[in-house]
């Protein structure tokens, strides 16, 4: 079964939507495990604690720093620490470069061409 760490609080009409898209993708070869507050309703789908949120408008990097415990970064965090195998997120998709590249890194070889 594959993992999905799913960022619950990032694009324009989260949670619900993201909720909604989460239960419907679940299946036998897939976990969406949510990654959010402890208040939201994720429907039965395994949960991540997080306490804070990236904006759209907040800039990357810096905001990857100051908000370590964001929903966004924490669902990077759990493809690193093994509980989970991928990260989706419809948030600050500079964030989520960051956030990808601080946590997860790169798949060996497959760096910048030289």
């Amino acid at each position: 079964m594959i993992r999905v760490a799913v960022d619950a609080l990032g694009g324009d009409r989260a949670p619900d939507e993201i909720v909604h898209g989460a239960v419907d993708a679940a299946s036998a070869e897939i976990q969406p495990v949510l990654v959010g507050p402890t208040t939201l309703d994720g429907h039965g789908l395994p949960l991540l604690e997080s306490s804070a949120v990236i904006d759209m408008d907040d800039h990357a990097v810096d905001s990857v720093r100051a908000k370590p415990d964001s929903s966004l970064v924490r669902a990077a965090r759990a493809v690193a620490d093994g509980d989970a195998d991928a990260v989706v997120s419809a948030g600050n998709t500079g964030a989520m470069l960051a956030a990808s590249l601080l946590h997860i890194h790169r798949l060996p070889g497959k760096g910048h061409p030289r």
